[in-house]
């Protein structure tokens, strides 16, 4: 990108007229924010509840109650794998009486195959992966190669750089 002079013009008078400046959110290291105090205690279970309460009570807001054991694990299913619980899946999750049920469940569903599929889903469609040309007198193309890497990468949790980096 280059700035015409014009441009260059608008920018210094823009900073010589006190323009704020800040850098841009990406490049700042985070900082850890105090855990806001709320009313309703009991709902938040962890410090990101808090923040969470917090702002549902600027708003008037209150929590939905607590979803039961099989809507959860539908929930849950459905957006890890992109697949509804098979029923003794459902029997399992909802006979588990641990305190951390759910943190098995999760750890399950993203030890699943599916779990890399659901996940490359976004990426493929945003790369437009197709198997053809999409037109009636379609060719086959032999891409089927990179799909299956892609769903590897994220089943393997793959680092995004390395993600990108071996694609290029």
């Amino acid at each position: 990108l280059v700035l015409t002079e014009d441009e260059i013009r608008v920018l210094e008078r823009w900073i010589a007229a006190g323009a704020p400046y800040e850098r841009h959110w990406a490049f700042v290291t985070p900082r850890a924010h105090p855990t806001p105090s709320i009313a309703d205690g009991i709902w938040a279970r962890d410090p990101m509840d808090a923040f969470v309460l917090r702002r549902l009570e600027e708003s008037g807001l209150r929590p939905s109650p607590d979803a039961d054991a099989e809507t959860l694990i539908r929930r849950v299913t459905f957006d890890l794998t992109g697949l509804p619980p098979t029923t003794n899946e459902i029997d399992a999750f909802v006979a588990d009486q641990r305190p951390d049920a759910y943190e098995h469940l999760v750890d399950r569903l993203l030890q699943s195959p599916h779990y890399g599929e659901r996940m490359a889903t976004n990426w493929l469609d945003a790369a437009r992966y197709a198997d053809t040309f999409g037109y009636q007198s379609d060719v086959y193309r032999e891409v089927w190669p990179w799909r299956d890497w892609v769903i590897r990468a994220f089943n393997e949790n793959l680092p995004y750089d390395k993600f990108v980096t071996w694609q290029i």
